[in-house]
């Protein structure tokens, strides 16, 4: 689905998890209707629920302006994008690159600052790349599965966790921030933000590279035109080093410019002359010319490429927005659309569940998400299991009676952010006694507060329904 047609879903899914005035449930009925009449029964999930979703949006938008505000003001500014690059552009072409006289210090290029800071951007990118993949690595690897799963982030009751805070400033719009005044516009504009900051990024990567490139670019232009109206004198000196260094320093930063373009470099004896304590140095063409061709190959293509491949994930993600269509809310939609039952993947870690609390756990889901819910139950993740491929685990289940450990335990919820965390209390008091119950229960909470995570504690052997669905509602992924 598109970016626009995921955002009109997730928007109606705010009024309809939970049902919030002014939508009714007469009202869902007839947006159900009109999409089934709109795209038959066999169309695709996706084209299902987005129709349904400009359906509904018909009919709530009138009765609730604040909505449509909302909606529009979620698509954000585009504006700033290009202004940002024709800012940067501006800039670079204003700057006196080659100095304030007319004499260029082959030590000291104009454009070393330049350099220097987009190298290190390069090495801030690949040491983020290489933390990611390692993370991925120590992560643990969910076996793949068959079947509609759900996952656990659009589990009704879920709240969608909030975006990061440079992002939540920037989509601080008036109409965002009157959506705290009503609940269904404020879990919109939560989860929104949440779902979209991967695009929003990508789009900010974009506008961020290319302003680098067009800010080389206007710099690249000043030297060329200050060049052609004054006459600037290339030449070095330095305290410290010789000849024979000066050369190979400037072998190595300009030597594949120079191969590159043909132009040489002079020798050791040739630079020796080009002191400026000795004479006024030379020409500064070939090194204008020299120091362009390394501005361009370590700054200009460079940020055009991450610029471009920016733009590819753009498109894709705009193009096929990744909204999760395997949650339980968007399940009982396509349920009563072509009927079918809503799978709930759990995932114990380091747990293998005897028969009684298996049957517990399956009432406990039932009772919670309705009786169309059914449970898919994992293979169990032990120590050194990988995390990563097939559909996310609606929910990680623990065991009370293992001791919480960071490296194992807390690794699974870190690798599924966004599955709800039950804990098993199955026997625990009864074995070792009330007060080692709660201990073991605070070590627990404490583990997975470290990484800002809250369990739900159920007893599946007993489980008490109404506590357990209270509990599942309140407490997010």
């Amino acid at each position: 689905m598109t970016e626009d047609e995921a955002r009109r879903i997730t928007l109606l899914r705010a009024f309809e998890a939970p049902m919030a005035a002014p939508w009714t449930e007469a009202d869902a009925a007839a947006a159900s209707a009109e999409a089934a009449r709109a795209v038959g029964e066999q169309a695709a999930p996706g084209r299902y629920l987005a129709a349904r979703a400009q359906a509904g949006l018909a009919l709530l938008l009138p009765k609730e302006p604040a909505a449509a505000r909302l909606l529009q003001a979620s698509r954000g500014a585009r504006w700033p994008g290009p202004l940002l690059v024709v800012l940067a552009a501006g800039l670079g072409l204003a700057t006196q690159a080659l100095g304030p006289t007319q004499q260029l210090n082959l030590l000291a290029p104009p454009l070393l600052g330049l350099l220097a800071w987009n190298l290190l951007v390069y090495l801030a990118l690949a040491a983020a790349a290489l933390n990611r993949l390692a993370r991925r690595k120590r992560a643990f690897h969910g076996a793949s599965s068959a079947g509609t799963l759900a996952s656990a982030q659009d589990l009704p009751g879920h709240v969608a966790a909030p975006p990061p805070v440079g992002l939540r400033r920037l989509l601080a719009a008036p109409a965002w921030r009157a959506a705290a005044g009503h609940p269904a516009l404020r879990r919109f504009a939560e989860r929104w933000s949440a779902q979209s900051a991967p695009l929003w990024s990508a789009r900010a990567a974009v506008w961020l590279h290319a302003a680098a490139a067009a800010l080389v670019a206007g710099v690249l232009a000043s030297m060329y035109l200050h060049g052609l109206a004054f006459e600037y004198r290339a030449g070095w000196d330095s305290t410290f080093l010789s000849a024979d260094a000066v050369h190979r320093l400037l072998n190595g930063v300009l030597g594949p410019a120079s191969a590159l373009s043909g132009i040489p470099l002079p020798s050791a004896a040739e630079l020796a002359g080009l002191r400026l304590s000795a004479g006024p140095g030379e020409n500064a063409a070939r090194w204008i010319h020299l120091h362009a061709l390394t501005a361009a190959g370590v700054v200009l293509l460079p940020r055009l490429v991450l610029a471009l491949g920016a733009a590819i994930r753009v498109h894709r993600l705009a193009g096929h927005f990744p909204l999760p269509i395997d949650d339980a809310y968007s399940q009982r939609l396509l349920r009563s659309h072509r009927g079918g039952a809503v799978l709930l993947r759990v995932q114990p870690v380091q747990y293998r569940l005897p028969a009684v609390a298996i049957d517990g756990l399956q009432r406990v889901l039932r009772h919670s998400f309705g009786e169309q819910a059914r449970l898919q139950l994992a293979e169990p993740l032990h120590e050194g299991d990988d995390a990563g491929h097939g559909a996310p685990p609606a929910m990680l289940l623990f065991a009370l009676s293992a001791t919480p450990e960071r490296e194992t335990h807390g690794a699974a919820a870190e690798a599924w952010p966004a599955a709800r965390l039950l804990v098993d209390t199955s026997g625990f008091a009864q074995r070792f006694g009330a007060a080692r119950a709660q201990q073991r229960r605070e070590a627990w909470q404490r583990m997975l507060a470290g990484l800002g995570r809250t369990p739900v504690f159920i007893d599946l052997a007993h489980p008490d329904l109404a506590a357990a669905e209270a509990a599942l509602q309140a407490v997010p992924a």
